[in-house]
């Protein structure tokens, strides 16, 4: 797999292009996440919907799934909001805050568009 973001191949490419492809000032960011929960269903259920509410309130999106107290996904933008290493240390924090979470890890930045994640 090439490096969609290559200065070679970016220097080709108008801001259309690039737009288009989702590369250079378009890239969209977002970071992987596992967590392990250690509560029954009725607080797992309260738990998902406080995540989720966390989440859009930083006007981001979660993907992912939620089986047997496992939690696994990817945080990706909507719209025009951009997925900083700030706000991940933001919702990070929300979920380390949080006493439902037995365990949890977040990845790294990555393009959710180029990447294998």
């Amino acid at each position: 797999m090439t490096n969609a973001n290559s200065r070679n191949r970016l220097k080709r490419l108008n801001s259309r292009q690039r737009k288009k492809l989702r590369v250079g000032e378009f890239q969209e960011l977002g970071f992987t996440l596992q967590a392990t929960l250690n509560c029954d269903e009725a607080a797992s259920d309260a738990f998902l919907n406080a995540w989720l509410e966390a989440v859009d309130a930083h006007g981001v999106s979660f993907g992912g799934n939620y089986t047997k107290g496992e939690l696994d996904g990817i945080v990706f933008p909507v719209s025009d909001v951009k997925i900083t290493a700030e706000l991940r240390a933001a919702l990070v924090a929300w979920l380390q805050g949080r006493k439902e979470i037995a365990q949890m890890e977040a990845g790294e930045l990555l393009d959710v568009w180029h990447s294998r994640w």
